[in-house]
């Protein structure tokens, strides 16, 4: 039998579904920064983007077991590494901790009250997130490491059968009668 090894996502596939729901939460943050905008607030983008990506995939994981749209278009799932379902602490662990990496190692601006992100140290965290998926066997990243999980591939959705043999019964007429030995014999005498 397989190794798990065999069953653990690619980082291709994991980087394809991460852009897809980076695509979608930058919309949604698009959306609110408007509306915010338009009511006279002033929002803070970067805080905004980390809020909507928490917040994106903490519902999606809870409720799509495991997936957000990304990762269902790409045929992949987060489980926990000891097998099961995942637990609250796990999703929130794991939604909460990349935008973590990314506003960790950002600067507060006490004048303006807003948050500026460092391009050159927000790279380096995203590279060595990158770096462990293709270095680790398991291809796990921080996130994996620190939520107890692993993101495997699912499995593909299997046909329905029909049984093997016609399920007759002796009051069955569902599908018909079912076969008789001729009263006569003559067609089972050669």
């Amino acid at each position: 039998m397989a190794g798990i090894d065999s069953y653990v996502a690619a980082p291709k596939k994991r980087l394809s579904a991460a852009f897809v729901d980076l695509l979608l939460i930058g919309l949604a943050a698009v959306i609110v920064y408007v509306l915010e905008d338009a009511f006279g607030y002033q929002p803070d983008y970067g805080a905004l983007v980390a809020l909507a990506y928490f917040g994106y995939h903490a519902l999606f994981m809870q409720f799509w077991s495991g997936q957000t749209p990304g990762r269902r278009a790409f045929d992949i799932i987060v489980i926990p590494s000891s097998g099961g379902a995942l637990t609250m602490t796990q999703i929130l662990l794991r939604s909460a901790l990349r935008p973590i990496v990314i506003l960790l190692p950002t600067t507060a601006s006490l004048k303006t009250g807003t948050l500026e992100l460092n391009p050159l140290i927000t790279t380096l965290a995203l590279f060595a997130e990158v770096a462990l998926m293709y270095l680790i066997p398991m291809r796990r990243t921080v996130a994996d490491f620190v939520s107890r999980c692993i993101v495997v591939n699912a499995p593909p959705l299997q046909p329905h059968r029909a049984p093997a043999v016609p399920m007759y019964s002796a009051t069955d007429a569902e599908f018909g009668y079912p076969p008789r030995r001729p009263t006569d014999g003559k067609d089972w005498e050669r």
